[in-house]
């Protein structure tokens, strides 16, 4: 069963402006996180920021990247904490005046230390989430991954 305490509030993830839009509620973070389709994940690589755009996946308080063995935002900095972001766009505000044009959106940003999934059987369901999270049904419809697929990623 996940866990449906309220998020918690560090300095780093404080509301600073627009308090009363933020939230705290893990039941808005799992809606964001169902809205969207692509995350921004933020790494330092070489001492520089990485921003990579990529897919993911949910399943319970387990937020699955998708990857290659062989990315540099992946295994560049193991144990580093990372951002991930999701934005989704729910409409544009557009005025006679630019200065109040506006987007309407949700976003999450959550903050972590990833780890390789190694396990067969944890990589397939991160596969799984990854796949069912973008198409509802796929994982039953596509071929499953080969061993050697199931190696690269």
């Amino acid at each position: 069963m996940p866990d449906e305490s309220p998020l918690p509030v560090t300095e780093r993830t404080r509301h600073r402006r627009l308090r009363e839009q933020g939230s705290t509620d893990r039941a808005d973070l799992t809606a964001i996180l169902a809205a969207g389709v692509i995350c921004h994940l933020g790494v330092v690589v070489d001492g520089y920021p990485m921003v990579v755009p990529t897919v993911y996946g949910l399943d319970g308080d387990t937020l699955y990247l998708h990857g290659s063995v062989a990315s540099r935002s992946l295994v560049s900095a193991p144990q580093a904490t990372v951002c991930v972001t999701v934005t989704h766009v729910d409409g544009l505000v557009l005025a006679r005046s630019v200065f109040e044009h506006g987007v309407n959106y949700r976003s999450a940003m959550i903050y972590g230390t990833p780890r390789l999934v190694t396990d067969r059987e944890e990589k397939l369901a991160g596969l799984r989430a990854l796949a069912e999270h973008i198409v509802p049904g796929q994982w039953d419809y596509a071929r499953r991954p080969n061993k050697k697929e199931l190696a690269k990623t």
